[in-house]
């Protein structure tokens, strides 16, 4: 494999990757023969610590440059289509009306099957509610009463007057009652309610479903009317239609499972619902925002390092250009601001996925994407001369400061990443490539 600059149709982010390691393996192995130290001497020993500092000052930074640009594209291909583990295959079922029927769990294989929902009756646990009492008030009857589940039993008893003698309010009452109930096995449980200075006490099955009913009896006090049903207990009751054919089913939870394997569906209220295949736009948001933060971070590494090679100022050029246009970016939810970084609104993104989720996709993962773009960026990034990236007038460079054909030619020598450009400039047969690859192996034998 070349280093640096040769790559074969369809695989270049695989051979800029191993390229750029190739490049750091060799710098490495050139930073410790002593011919190559030899060559960075001079008849100062500061002046050669400097040429020294500077060799590992530039190591360090292609290796900076090689981290942010991989992080780039490992982003990138999150959201990618090709990439069948990544977010945009993470499929789960959607539901076209939250309010009726929520879905959650994922899709082990594609199913584009559609289920239209209708919701008749949801499953409801049965409910008691006091009268209202003034909740300041004094209480003026204590309370012994039963609640029987068909199963368990509690006996709730109250008195007017506290441990050291002093009276109890009516919400003072109720509080103590709920907190009895609530104390118990008995399937109920108890809830003080308080409104504009008046309490109730509200009794709640702990079960949806026909037959899970309980009774109160005894002297209720502050909760008189409690015995009283306000809301009965029943089954939820809904229709499934798929490929023309309508099911109906009677259950006694609104946790059900419809169509789909490995899927659990909650149903909310009567109404329409229909639950399909999708991206999980929770994950795809995800993926995305760190997508954006990865940009901004190549793009501001990129910028505090722009004096460094003309590889670099390219590269941040070729970054900031051609990521998409406004309003592709405003339907996912990122702006561009004024120092050319991005934003991203989680929100902003999740609601315009779900108004029109094909667009969304298309412009996330579809040709011409946002992740292909960024991912070609990076890839192209990967696959630098390493020389390109240090030429310039930084601290670090190794270009040599020394004027006339002698001084550039001993550079030249003695510059790892000249050689390196040397190799990679013409391709593996080229002539001039036979005197690059004797210069290597002299630096390494």
């Amino acid at each position: 494999m070349a280093i640096n600059g040769i790559s074969s149709y369809g695989l270049n982010s695989l051979y800029g990757y191993q390229s750029s390691i190739n490049s750091l393996r060799l710098t490495q192995a050139l930073s410790k023969n002593p011919k190559l130290n030899q060559s960075y001497s001079s008849s100062s020993t500061s002046a050669f610590t400097s040429r020294k500092a500077a060799m590992k000052e530039d190591i360090n930074f292609v290796k900076d440059y090689s981290s942010k640009m991989s992080d780039l594209m490992n982003a990138a291909n999150e959201l990618r289509s090709s990439n069948k583990n990544g977010a945009m295959s993470d499929l789960s079922i959607t539901s076209s009306n939250s309010d009726v029927a929520t879905a959650s769990g994922k899709l082990l294989v594609k199913n584009d099957k559609e289920y239209k929902l209708d919701v008749n009756q949801i499953a409801q646990a049965q409910m008691n509610v006091s009268e209202g009492v003034k909740a300041a008030d004094y209480a003026k009857e204590a309370m012994n009463f039963t609640i029987d589940d068909g199963k368990n039993s509690v006996n709730v008893q109250v008195g007017t007057t506290k441990a050291n003698g002093g009276s109890r309010t009516n919400v003072q009452m109720l509080k103590e009652a709920a907190d009895q109930i609530n104390k118990s096995k008995v399937g109920v449980k108890a809830t003080v309610v308080e409104k504009d200075g008046v309490a109730s006490l509200q009794l709640e099955g702990k079960e949806t479903g026909k037959g899970k009913d309980f009774e109160v009896s005894g002297e209720l006090g502050a909760a008189k009317g409690a015995e009283n049903v306000q809301t009965e207990a029943a089954n939820a009751k809904y229709s499934v239609t798929a490929d023309g054919r309508t099911t109906e089913y009677e259950t006694e939870t609104n946790n059900v499972s419809i169509g789909y394997y490995g899927v659990s569906v909650e149903l909310k209220k009567a109404g329409e619902a229909t639950l399909k295949a999708g991206v999980d736009s929770g994950s795809v948001a995800s993926a995305l925002g760190d997508l954006v933060d990865a940009y901004n971070s190549s793009l501001k590494f990129l910028n505090d390092n722009y004096d460094r090679g003309s590889g670099v100022g390219r590269q941040l050029r070729n970054m900031i250009s051609g990521i998409g246009s406004e309003q592709s970016l405003k339907q996912l939810g990122i702006t561009v601001n004024k120092d050319a970084t991005l934003s991203f609104s989680k929100s902003t993104f999740e609601k315009n996925m779900q108004k029109n989720p094909s667009l969304s996709k298309e412009l996330i993962s579809g040709m011409g994407g946002i992740a292909d773009r960024l991912f070609n960026k990076a890839s192209s990034a990967m696959n630098v001369s390493s020389s390109s990236l240090v030429n310039g007038g930084g601290s670090g460079s190794f270009s040599g400061s020394s004027s006339g054909s002698s001084s550039s030619m001993n550079s030249m020598a003695t510059n790892p990443y000249s050689v390196m450009g040397m190799f990679s400039k013409g391709g593996a047969y080229n002539m001039s490539n036979y005197y690059a690859v004797g210069m290597m192996m002299n630096y390494l034998i």
